[in-house]
């Protein structure tokens, strides 16, 4: 879903917008330092010289919320969620008790 933010704290950061304004908490807040990785989110931008889309992993708590602009931002809710239905990997994880370290599983 496209959002359209026009007035917020230039100060922001990107965990404080999705959990405080947006209401995605499966993205969690923790040691605020990018230490941990539970607040862990999928950032897309688009590169001009290649043409494509680049995605990488990005610290929430670290990031101001004014760099995300154009960008496409998927958290763990966008992934999956039990009741929209798990991804094939969150059910893997899940069905094998697989341990949360907080990089790649944050929100199970």
């Amino acid at each position: 879903e496209k959002l359209e933010i026009s007035r917020f704290d230039p100060r922001m950061t990107l965990i404080e917008y999705l959990r405080d304004i947006a209401k995605l908490t499966g993205t969690k807040r923790s040691c605020l330092q990018g230490g941990c990785g539970a607040c862990l989110v999928v950032v897309q931008r688009y590169d001009w010289a290649t043409r494509q889309w680049v995605s990488k992993s990005v610290n929430s708590c670290l990031k101001p919320l004014t760099t995300c602009d154009g960008m496409i931002i998927t958290t763990i809710e966008g992934v999956g969620t039990e009741r929209k239905g798990c991804h094939a990997i969150q059910e893997r994880i899940a069905g094998n008790h697989g341990m949360q370290c907080g990089f790649c599983t944050p929100g199970m």
